[in-house]
């Protein structure tokens, strides 16, 4: 049975570092779980409050929204590294069920919804009113047949894509969102915390990038002076471009 180990403690820091990062706007947030397990010699792993349940936020000191986070995990096929499979940062209002915003990512979409995508639940007639149409022009067949569905078509209906999986927006983009368009309460060395961890993810992204595209990131590094030699063996695996095609 294949070890993985690595990815096991990949993932408890994981979990430890997203409990922090809730903590900057949620203080009495509970930590994250790590939940791995392996079936089949498939590894598969959880990063979620206890009960997957939302924390409480406030602004001015009254409880008026709720955040879950939730994160599933997989081993990548090619290295000893955790790969984020699906995200979901959904915020709720604090004393309902139905989200008002949703950032979702699915590294694998079972259709053809962009992989990282927002959805608003929201009401606007405009919206209405152009999505009463058959949709004939989409594959999805609940787009091309939206006219004949019966019940009325919904602004959380609509997938707006969000940056692919390279360029998508973090969880700590999404608390700094809600910390300036919000006013959420947050600990003095929010905005400190979240810059920090928003650069070294966006760095590891940048890594994940050159590594897909050598030639692109040889001929930069000439242009900017530097001296770059390619291997006898240069060929990529298609595998590592597939993100630049994703929507």
């Amino acid at each position: 049975m294949e070890d993985f180990s690595a990815q096991e403690r990949q993932t408890h820091d994981f979990a430890a570092q997203t409990t922090a990062t809730v903590r900057t706007v949620c203080p009495d947030a509970p930590d994250f779980v790590a939940d791995a397990a392996t079936h089949k010699n498939v590894w598969k792993a959880t990063v979620a409050t206890p009960g997957d349940k939302a924390v409480a936020l406030t602004v001015g000191g009254r409880r008026l929204l709720k955040l879950k986070v939730h994160y599933e995990c997989t081993a990548s096929a090619r290295h000893s590294f955790m790969l984020v499979e699906k995200s979901a940062f959904i915020l709720l209002p604090a004393k309902g069920s139905e989200p008002l915003v949703r950032l979702e990512y699915l590294r694998h979409p079972h259709s053809d919804v962009p992989c990282c995508h927002l959805q608003v639940h929201a009401h606007r007639d405009d919206w209405t009113f152009a999505m009463t149409r058959n949709g004939v022009g989409s594959a999805r067949r609940e787009v091309a047949r939206r006219a004949s569905a019966e019940r009325a078509p919904q602004l959380s209906d609509i997938h707006f894509p969000a940056g692919g999986p390279r360029l998508r927006p973090t969880l700590e983009d999404f608390l700094e969102m809600l910390i300036h368009d919000l006013g959420v309460d947050h600990s003095d060395d929010a905005l400190e915390v979240l810059t920090k961890q928003r650069v070294a993810w966006r760095a590891d992204q940048v890594r994940a990038m050159a590594a897909s595209l050598p030639d692109v990131a040889a001929e930069v590094l000439r242009d900017a002076g530097y001296t770059v030699t390619a291997p006898d063996d240069s060929s990529v695996h298609p595998d590592r471009q597939a993100w630049l095609t994703r929507y």
